[in-house]
C-alpha cells in the first residue's frame, strides 16, 4: 500500500535499513540501528521510504534473528519478487508506536549540545552514524565536522532533560580542528 503525504505520520523515526531479500518467501535481511530496541515487533505498522515523497505502509508479520542481521517478513509480501523493490530502503516507525517512552534511539541525540566537563560548548549534534565498529556523534566545531565515537572513553553523560552530551578526553578530537 502506498500512502499520500497526508497519511504519513509527522513523527517518523528511522530505525532500520533493509539490506536485501532473503530466500523465496518475501523475507528481507535487515540492519537495525539500535540492536537492543524492542520497537520493531510483530503486527506493528512501519513506513518504508520509497523515494523523497513516497512511503509504503506495511505491517510486520514476523521478525527473526539471522547472525548479525534480523530477518523481517511483511504481511502481503509472499515472494522474493514482492519484496525485492524494498532492497536498500529505510524503515521508519511512528514515535507513538515505540514500545515505551523510555525507548531511546540515537536519532534522539540530534540537536543536543556537546560540552566538555568544564562546560565548554563545542556545537550541536547534526547527525549520528552507525559504523561497523561503533556508533558516532557528528557536530561542527570551528567550521569542521567532528566525529566522536560513542565509547565510555569519550562520553561522560547523556543529559536528556537538558539536551546535552558531556564529553571527556575532548582534546583527542577537538585539538585536531
Amino acid at each position: 500500500m502506498n500512502s499520500s503525504s497526508n497519511d504519513i505520520p509527522e513523527d517518523l523515526v528511522a530505525i532500520a535499513d533493509i539490506v536485501k531479500p532473503k530466500g523465496l518467501k518475501g523475507e528481507l535481511k535487515l540492519f537495525l540501528y539500535n540492536k537492543d530496541s524492542k520497537t520493531l515487533r510483530k503486527k506493528i505498522n512501519v513506513w518504508v521510504k520509497i523515494d523523497d515523497s513516497k512511503y509504503q505502509n506495511l505491517k510486520v508479520e514476523y521478525l527473526a534473528s539471522s547472525g548479525k542481521y534480523k530477518v523481517i517478513k511483511f504481511e502481503g509480501l509472499n515472494t522474493r519478487n514482492d519484496s525485492e523493490s524494498l532492497s536498500n530502503k529505510t524503515i521508519y516507525v511512528s514515535r507513538v508506536d515505540f514500545n515505551s517512552a523510555q525507548d531511546v534511539h540515537l536519532v534522539d541525540l540530534i540537536g543536543f549540545m556537546v560540552k566538555d566537563e568544564s562546560e565548554v560548548e563545542y556545537g550541536l549534534i547534526t547527525d549520528v552514524i552507525n559504523l561497523p565498529t561503533n556508533d558516532s556523534l557528528i557536530f561542527s566545531y570551528k567550521e569542521k565536522e567532528v566525529m566522536i565515537p560513542i565509547f565510555d572513553d569519550f562520553i561522560e553523560l547523556f543529559d536528556f532533560e537538558n539536551k546535552v552530551v558531556i564529553v571527556k578526553n575532548s582534546d583527542v578530537f577537538i585539538n585536531k580542528c
